[in-house]
């Protein structure tokens, strides 16, 4: 799966950091979003630990992740969902944007 491929791959989000909406998101819209409330969201007030992506991002940039990155699959209303490695899969594609040969990076699996 390319970054550009990822960008575009819708998750079961259509809710993330205080953005609320009816339509799920993709990753690219997901990621967006992160950059905008990340920088206001305190750790403290971070109950779903959303600021983790930073940490994924540090962690894959920095050669520290050791295994493939898996996003699982799942079907709703008839639309293939990414359900879960959301936040691993947004750090993923801000490395990329950041210029960060996907070589260097984990290998994307995608899990049914």
């Amino acid at each position: 799966m390319s970054s550009e491929e990822l960008a575009d791959t819708p998750t079961l989000f259509n809710s993330f950091m205080g953005y609320v909406d009816r339509r799920y998101k993709t990753f690219g819209q997901l990621l967006a979003i992160y950059r905008e409330r990340s920088t206001v969201l305190q750790p403290a007030e971070d109950q779903a630990n959303d600021l983790r992506v930073d940490r994924f991002m540090r962690d894959m940039a920095g050669n520290r992740w050791t295994s493939d990155l898996i996003l699982r699959i799942g079907v709703f209303d008839g639309t293939v969902l990414v359900i879960d490695g959301i936040h691993r899969g947004m750090a993923y594609l801000a490395c990329v944007d950041a210029g960060i040969s996907p070589d260097r990076l984990p290998r994307l699996q995608v899990a049914c």
